[in-house]
């Protein structure tokens, strides 16, 4: 597809985002982010000094995944933990204010909601501070969310499960809800954590980067396209999926599907990466919310391409929105206009002119 067509295609798709509905389901958190400069070394230890600048603070996790998927316009419901404690009660606020569903959210007494807190100075992370508590939760909390999840599906388009490995997916809750949609004619899109792909069995698609598909694979490096082809169709048995998108970085992203006689590639777009945090996240909810809209596969691995390409330039969790993946698209098409018509222009000869 020309870069013409596919800005014509993507704005087809971008003006259906607004009549799609997604589920995401998974582990919520609070992201914060401390940024500030660095002038001096501790007295104290060998450590930077950050003199702090600004605060900020976001819904993370699996609720990026809906923010991404917000930033695109479609509606979307979030289903997963919270703590009881003022944390959870902001992330639930901050979700509510964009425009994101919580019906499905359920308040888990037993432990804390998960914050992440990263310090970032002149554009880099100097450290990543985690406050959680993982494992399962109480047999009585996790039948709660397992029912509201259940009783969301009615209405979407499709499931996301975003797993950070945190203990809200649990395998019950994969199968059961995965059946349950199969049943209703809906996709599931997984951003995985499991190393065994098995626990995913019977989605749609599965969106592992390359460090996670080779722990799938029992450690099998994935050196080239040829090992990567032949990893993702392990794993396309292994999850019994129809497509695996395996992200690669900055050798961009390749797409399996099953029945297809070859792999899909598609080559990295990012000019100058600042920040990768919440890449996968945009990445499975571009896909995702294109797959509702109607897109192919290869369609919605292409945007979602793009999507991951504009955040990853800019630092913290900053989600894709309708607007800026437009607006990448034309650019890029920018871009291929001007190489073309540069590589069309013929050099003159000296003392001569142009033929």
């Amino acid at each position: 597809m020309s870069d013409g067509a596919l800005l014509a295609r993507a704005a087809e798709l971008v003006a259906r985002f607004p009549s799609c509905r997604l589920l995401v389901a998974g582990d919520i958190m609070l992201d914060e982010f401390v940024f500030g400069t660095v002038g001096r070394i501790s007295p104290e230890a060998p450590v930077p000094v950050v003199a702090v600048t600004r605060d900020e603070r976001v819904p993370g996790g699996a609720a990026n995944v809906a923010r991404n998927v917000a930033g695109l316009r479609a509606r979307v419901e979030m289903a997963g933990f919270v703590g009881s404690d003022q944390t959870g009660r902001d992330v639930a606020r901050m979700l509510k204010g964009q425009g994101i569903g919580v019906s499905a959210v359920v308040a888990d007494p037993d432990r804390p909601t998960t914050v992440k807190t990263r310090v970032i100075a002149h554009s880099q992370q100097v450290v990543r501070v985690d406050r959680e508590r993982k494992g399962p939760p109480s047999r009585k909390t996790h039948d709660a969310l397992l029912r509201k999840v259940l009783s969301a599906l009615d209405g979407v388009d499709g499931v996301v499960f975003s797993d950070y490995r945190k203990g809200t997916l649990s395998a019950e809750l994969v199968a059961e809800v995965t059946a349950a949609a199969r049943r209703k004619g809906l996709f599931v899109a997984v951003d995985p954590k499991q190393t065994d792909f098995s626990f995913y069995g019977g989605c749609t698609v599965i969106t592992p980067n390359k460090g996670e598909a080779q722990a799938a694979l029992g450690g099998r490096e994935l050196r080239d396209d040829l090992e990567v082809w032949e990893g993702g169709k392990t794993l396309l048995r292994k999850c019994r999926a129809k497509a695996v998108l395996i992200t690669r970085g900055e050798e961009g992203m390749t797409l399996v599907e099953r029945g297809r006689p070859a792999c899909f590639h598609v080559p990295a777009l990012a000019r100058q990466v600042f920040d990768v945090t919440g890449a996968g996240d945009t990445v499975i909810g571009t896909l995702a919310t294109c797959l509702a809209a109607g897109a192919s596969m290869r369609e919605a691995a292409v945007l979602a391409n793009v999507a991951a390409s504009v955040v990853v330039g800019e630092v913290g969790t900053a989600p894709i929105t309708a607007e800026k993946l437009l607006h990448a698209l034309r650019a890029q098409d920018r871009e291929r206009e001007a190489e073309r018509e540069e590589g069309l222009q013929i050099p003159a000869r000296p003392g001569g002119t142009r033929h």
